[in-house]
């Protein structure tokens, strides 16, 4: 007898993923020791900045310069309150200014129970230490002066993860973060060694072609693991597997939950909606079109299904499995293969030999 609610486990190794309807990051919660309190704007005329003191409107500013799609305020409370709040959203990427150590473990704490229950949110925080997640950005930087509106302010590491997470909540899903324009910042005391700062699973600001821009987007992932590879370490690539998660979960729910009966024509229809919208991510150019980018009614779970009831399967045919009847679970398997951004160049120059066509 089932003893729990409907479940919907997506499980995502370095070429496994499922997908039906395309949506972006655009949602920014934003916790600040303001009175406004679980406020939601959808562009910066619509702030009243009397609602808020000089440097809170600031930091809200500095989000809407990234373009999101909508900006929610929350106010700075305590981390059990702020769980209960939270409770209202998914998909954002909170960001949190003023966060000590304690509220960031308690944020990824939070953040990492709510995405074993399907709601792909990440947080971004400053200066932090052993993070070590996949859904957590690390910005490692000094403080930030930059100018705006004609006012030069010096913000602090934890202050300028607003401009971050506006950018990279409004950024389009054709380029990655790196190499970011920060055209606001006015003076900055640079990491001496940037490459460090990546490897130890860190976000910073280089100084490079005359202006100041984000360096390797990475996230705070250090630890690899098996199944767990250097992929999964930028945060284009979670933005995309995250995306692709929350898209078939949440079309799922609302469109197959409870109206189709779990029969293999109708499973055949699922999977031709998921096969259809891979297809269509493959060409916007967020997964490799030259691989296979695919779901399919997984063989071996449903034989281990079978199996489980005491039901032998060795005179049963392929083709008999896979249209077993499953009860109400819809067990696939698939792949595919989401495309990270040009970040690295190998260029050779030979001098004085005759030049080798592509391909010979």
């Amino acid at each position: 007898m089932p003893n729990q609610q409907p479940t919907f486990t997506v499980t995502f190794k370095e070429l496994a993923a499922i997908a039906i309807k395309r949506q972006m990051r655009g949602h920014v919660i934003l916790i600040l020791n303001s009175d406004v309190d679980q406020v939601t704007y959808t562009s910066l005329s619509k702030v009243d900045k009397t609602d808020f003191n000089n440097d809170d409107y600031l930091l809200v500013q500095l989000c809407f310069l990234g373009c999101p799609k909508k900006v929610t305020v929350l106010k700075k409370d305590t981390l059990v309150n702020l769980e209960q709040k939270l409770n209202k959203y998914d998909n954002y990427l909170l960001c949190y200014p003023e966060a000590q150590d304690e509220d960031m473990t308690g944020l990824k704490n939070y953040l990492k129970l709510q995405r074993e229950n399907n709601n792909y949110s990440i947080g971004i925080f400053a200066n932090a230490q052993n993070i070590d997640n996949e859904f957590l950005i690390n910005f490692i930087s000094n403080p930030v002066q930059i100018s705006v509106d004609n006012e030069t302010k010096t913000l602090t590491a934890g202050q300028y993860t607003a401009r971050i997470a506006g950018a990279l909540a409004g950024l389009s899903q054709n380029r990655s973060l790196t190499y970011y324009e920060l055209d606001e910042i006015v003076d900055l005391t640079l990491n001496p060694n940037p490459d460090d700062v990546v490897a130890n699973g860190g976000l910073t600001i280089i100084y490079q072609d005359g202006s100041y821009k984000l360096g390797r987007a990475v996230n705070s992932l250090v630890t690899l693991t098996d199944g767990v590879t250097e992929a999964f370490q930028k945060i284009r690539i979670i933005n995309i597997m995250d995306m692709i998660a929350s898209d078939i979960i949440s079309t799922f729910r609302k469109s197959y939950v409870g109206k189709y009966v779990n029969n293999y024509a109708n499973k055949k229809r699922f999977i031709g909606a998921v096969n259809t919208y891979l297809k269509n991510l493959a060409s916007d150019g967020l997964l490799e079109e030259e691989n296979d980018n695919e779901v399919y009614i997984s063989y071996e779970k449903t034989k281990n299904y079978i199996e489980a009831k005491g039901i032998s399967t060795d005179d049963m045919s392929k083709e008999d499995i896979l249209r077993y009847n499953t009860g109400s679970l819809v067990l696939l398997d698939g792949v595919c293969s989401p495309v990270d951004c040009m970040e690295d160049l190998d260029l050779g120059f030979y001098l004085f030999q005759a030049l080798e066509s592509e391909g010979e």
